[in-house]
């Protein structure tokens, strides 16, 4: 009878106790935290080290927003790099124009149409494959390298969480705009001209490997008439499967078109 009393009998933590060691894992977690972050923030590099290294970095696929805006309309273009030489471009403008646009390509065919809402197609070719490699290029753009050491030191960088870093700049500097215009120039200028740039926003995100995760910059001009530049270059080496849509093949039309 003794025996089944005592199998009877639950252990359990008093009220006190369990508050005790709630608030003991509370404290090793916090604990832990502090000193991750502590960690983190004495081994953050310089801007310098941080974007010399993340001008490495080798971008396969990609997606990247660009508007441009002035006085008289506004130019949206999307542009998505997917493997195996897969691209997705859309232009639009307001007002609508003829620059209205959309394409598809992959390593078979190109695939557009402009402001109708007719496809038409063609075989892929060498001059095609060349043209897409110059956008990839243009709109990849990240040679960080090219930056002066009075640029880096204009520029701040801080801890992006457990994620990596951000390197950021807000302002007229002309030697934070002359590098920025040399490191996303496909054709390297020795000295570019900044005179016609009113300012510069720029955000540059990097991984813990300091490796290029996120470009961000809007570019400002004097002139009205040149208006602003906004790129924003993102989904870096993210973008796993680009296929042209069936809607866009079963219905496009075959363009006859010799190459000389």
């Amino acid at each position: 009878m003794e025996k089944n009393k005592i199998k009877d009998k639950k252990i359990i933590f008093s009220n006190n106790q369990g508050g005790k060691i709630a608030a003991l894992i509370l404290g090793i977690i916090i604990l832990i935290v502090v000193v991750w972050g502590a960690i983190i923030a004495f081994n953050k590099p310089s801007v310098k080290d941080a974007l010399t290294t993340a001008a490495n970095t080798k971008i396969a696929t990609a997606r990247v927003n660009v508007k441009t805006t002035n006085a008289k309309s506004k130019m949206y273009s999307n542009y998505v790099v997917g493997p195996n030489n897969a691209i997705h471009i859309t232009m639009k403008s307001i007002p609508k124009s003829d620059t209205n646009s959309e394409l598809w390509g992959n390593k078979d065919y190109v695939y557009h149409r402009d402001g109708t809402k007719q496809w038409n197609y063609i075989k892929q070719n060498a001059i095609f494959s060349e043209v897409y490699s110059g956008y990839k290029k243009l709109y990849t753009a990240h040679d960080f390298t090219q930056f002066s050491d009075d640029a880096f030191k204009h520029m701040t960088i801080k801890s992006n969480g457990f994620n990596g870093y951000i390197i950021s700049y807000k302002g007229d500097n002309s030697d934070v705009i002359k590098s920025m215009q040399k490191a996303t120039t496909v054709a390297p200028t020795s000295d570019p001209q900044s005179t016609n740039v009113k300012n510069i926003d720029l955000r540059i995100s990097t991984n813990r490997k300091e490796q290029l995760t996120d470009m961000y910059y809007k570019v400002t001009y004097n002139s009205k008439k040149e208006g602003t530049l906004t790129l924003h270059l993102y989904d870096i080496n993210k973008v796993k499967k680009l296929t042209v849509p069936s809607s866009v093949t079963k219905n496009a039309k075959k363009l006859n078109f010799k190459l000389n």
